[in-house]
C-alpha cells in the first residue's frame, strides 16, 4: 500500500461510520447543518486535532505531502460523508498551493502558517469579473506596503486566517502587471479589512462562501509570493494542481450516490422477485456504477501526471477538471431517475444525503474555473495535442506503470508544471498501443468496444490538427476539446488496466473498464450497440466483489491487499 494510500486509510478509521453517534461527521449532523446553512465547525476543529492539515504541506517543508493523491483521497473521505465538511477543510490546500508551486521565500512562511492549524484561502476573483482575472481592481503598493479592494466569492473569506491574493501591482494592463500577496489578517490589525455577507448557496450551503475587502491595509514587508509581476503565471501553474484536486469533492459525491443506488437494489422487490435480478436494473445501476469508476480512473491517473509527466499538466489538469464533475452529475441525473422519489424526499436519512451529496457536486463544477474556462483551457493546447509527442512506437506498460497509483512517487516536484504542454498528453497519444497492449485475452464484446474507441480516437486527432488557430473559438473548437477530455478519460481506464497493480478488486477485471469505455464511446457519438450487457456484467461484477455497505472503487484491492 502507497503512503497515499495507508494516510487515506487511516483517516477512513478515524472518521469512523457516519451513520453511527460514534462518527467524526454524523449523517444527523450533516442534514441538519445543511438545513440551517451552518458551518460545520465541530468536524473541522476535529480533523485539525487528528492533523488532516499536515497533508497539505509538503514533505520539504515539514509536511506529508509526497503525492497528490495524499490530500486527494483524504479529501475524498470528508466528500463521502459530508461534501461541505470537505470544502471547508480542504480549501486551506487550495489557498497554500501558491506558495508551494512558486518555492520561494514564502513557502516556509506558508508552511508554518498551514502547520499551526490556520485556515488559508485563495483571492482570485472579483465581484463582477467573471473568470477574467486580468480585470483584477484589488491594487497592492509594493512601495507602501498597502492593499486595497476586494475579493468575493471566496471559500473561508471570513473564517480564513490569511489569504493569497492576485493583486495589481503595475499600471499596465496585461499579465505582468498581477502578483501575488499574502494578507494575513493577524498581521493587519482589525480595522484592515471588512467582510462581504456569507453567499446563499444552493449547494456546499454551510461553506463560508463570503468576501473581503481591504482599505488600505498594511502588509508586512516580504509577504509578496514570488516575484512581482509574476502572480498570473504562479496562478496558472497553481491551477494545474488544484483542479484535479478539486475532484476528490465529486468522487466522495459519486461513493454516497452509488451506495444509495446499491442499497435500492438490496432492499426493493419488483414482480414477486428482487430488483438487484431484473435484467433492466441491473443495465440502469451498472451504467451508474460505470460513471463512477470512469470518474475515478481519470482522477487517479490524472493526478499520477504531477510526478510522472508534470509537463503536461496544462492540458491533463483541463481534461481532468472537465470530465470528473460532469460525468457525475450524469450520474447524479441518472441516479435521480432510476431511484425515482427517493432521490427528492427528505424523509429517509439515505434519501436525504443523496438530494444533498447532488446538490453540492453542481457546485465542483464551478471551482477553480468551470466546464467553459476548462474547455478553453483544453483548446489553448491544441497546437501541440496536434503534434504526437512520441518519436518512437510507445511502450504502454512503461506509460502505464508510471501512471500506476499503486506504486510510490517520486518525491513531490512542481518545477517541472509549464504553462504549455510542449508534449502534448502522452497518454492520448498512446491510445493504440494502450488499445493493443489490452486486447489479448478479452472477450469480443470488449475487443469490439476497443477498436470503436481507437478509430474515435484517431479521427479526433485527425480533426484537432484540421480546427483553424483562432482567438475566439467556436462551437466547433469546444465539442473537439469536450470530445477529447473523454477519449483522455477512456486512456486513463485502459492505463489502469495494463498494468493491474490491484492484488483483487474490481481493477483486477475487465468488466468495469468494458462499461466504462461504453460510457465514453457513448459521449464521442459512437454508441455501442451491446453496450447494455456490459452495464448488467459491472453490476454482478460489483455485487460478487464488493460486500454490501463497502465502496465501490478501483481502490479497493489496494487496500485489501
Amino acid at each position: 500500500m502507497t503512503s497515499a494510500l495507508a494516510q487515506a486509510a487511516r483517516l477512513d478509521r478515524f472518521l469512523g461510520d457516519s451513520a453511527s453517534t460514534g462518527g467524526v461527521i454524523r449523517d444527523a449532523d450533516t442534514l441538519a447543518l445543511d438545513q440551517a446553512s451552518g458551518f460545520p465547525g465541530q468536524a473541522v476543529d476535529a480533523l485539525d486535532g487528528w492533523g488532516l492539515h499536515r497533508a497539505y504541506v509538503p514533505v520539504r517543508y515539514g509536511g506529508e505531502l509526497a503525492d497528490l493523491l495524499t490530500p486527494m483521497l483524504s479529501i475524498r473521505h470528508l466528500a463521502r460523508r459530508d461534501l461541505t465538511v470537505a470544502v471547508a477543510h480542504g480549501k486551506t490546500f487550495l489557498g497554500a498551493v501558491c506558495a508551494w508551486v512558486d518555492g520561494g521565500d514564502m513557502a516556509q512562511h506558508m508552511a508554518s502558517i498551514v502547520l499551526d492549524g490556520a485556515p488559508v484561502s485563495w483571492g482570485l476573483t472579483e465581484s463582477g469579473r467573471g473568470s477574467d482575472l486580468m480585470r483584477s481592481s484589488t491594487r497592492f503598493d509594493p512601495e507602501r506596503r498597502r492593499l486595497d479592494g476586494g475579493k468575493w466569492p471566496v471559500n473561508n473569506a471570513t473564517r480564513g486566517r490569511a489569504m493569497c491574493v492576485l493583486a495589481r501591482t503595475g499600471e499596465e494592463y496585461g499579465p505582468r502587471s498581477m502578483s501575488l500577496v499574502l494578507a494575513d489578517k493577524s498581521e493587519m490589525g482589525p480595522t484592515g479589512y471588512t467582510y462581504e455577507p456569507k453567499v446563499r448557496t444552493h449547494g456546499v450551503r454551510g461553506a463560508d462562501i463570503s468576501g473581503i475587502r481591504w482599505d488600505d491595509a498594511r502588509v508586512p514587508e516580504g509577504r509578496l509570493v514570488g516575484q512581482p509581476g509574476y502572480g498570473l503565471e504562479i496562478v496558472l501553474r497553481s491551477l494545474q494542481l488544484t483542479r484535479p484536486s478539486c475532484t476528490a469533492l465529486s468522487l466522495g459525491a459519486a461513493d454516497r450516490a452509488v451506495a444509495e443506488v446499491r442499497g435500492f437494489m438490496a432492499s426493493r422487490s419488483a414482480n414477486g422477485g428482487r430488483l438487484r435480478d431484473v435484467p433492466v436494473a441491473r443495465v440502469e445501476a451498472g451504467s451508474i456504477y460505470a460513471d463512477a469508476l470512469l470518474a475515478e480512473a481519470t482522477s487517479l491517473v490524472g493526478a499520477r501526471h504531477v510526478g510522472a509527466l508534470p509537463g503536461e499538466m496544462a492540458l491533463v489538469s483541463g481534461l481532468v477538471k472537465f470530465v470528473v464533475p460532469a460525468t457525475v452529475d450524469d450520474l447524479f441525473r441518472d441516479a435521480t431517475r432510476f431511484l425515482g422519489a427517493r432521490s427528492q424526499i427528505v424523509g429517509p436519512r439515505g434519501a436525504a444525503l443523496f438530494e444533498k451529496a447532488a446538490r453540492d457536486n453542481r457546485v465542483v463544477g464551478i471551482f477553480d474555473g468551470n466546464s467553459v474556462v476548462n474547455l478553453h483551457a483544453i483548446i489553448n493546447q491544441f497546437p501541440v495535442v496536434a503534434k504526437s509527442p512520441l518519436a518512437a512506437e510507445p511502450d504502454a506498460r512503461s506509460i502505464a506503470g508510471q501512471l500506476d497509483p499503486g506504486v510510490d512517487v517520486l518525491p513531490l516536484d512542481l518545477d517541472g508544471l509549464r504553462l504549455v504542454a510542449r508534449r502534448g498528453s502522452t497518454l492520448i497519444h498512446a491510445v493504440q498501443a494502450l488499445v493493443e497492449a489490452v486486447r489479448p485475452g478479452v472477450n469480443a464484446p470488449f475487443a469490439r468496444a476497443l477498436e470503436v474507441y481507437a478509430i474515435a480516437t484517431a479521427a479526433l486527432l485527425r480533426d484537432v490538427a484540421a480546427l483553424p488557430r483562432t482567438a475566439s473559438p467556436g462551437l466547433v473548437h469546444f465539442d473537439a476539446a469536450r470530445r477529447l477530455a473523454y477519449v483522455f478519460a477512456g486512456a486513463c481506464c485502459l492505463s489502469l488496466l495494463v498494468q493491474s497493480g490491484a492484488p483483487s478488486g474490481l481493477a483486477r477485471g475487465t468488466e468495469w473498464a468494458h462499461a466504462a469505455l461504453a460510457r465514453v464511446s457513448q459521449r464521442l457519438g459512437h454508441a455501442l450497440d451491446d453496450a447494455d450487457a456490459a452495464y448488467a456484467d459491472l453490476c454482478v461484477a460489483a455485487d460478487e466483489m464488493v460486500a454490501p455497505g463497502v465502496v465501490v472503487s478501483l481502490l479497493g484491492g489496494w487496500l485489501d491487499g
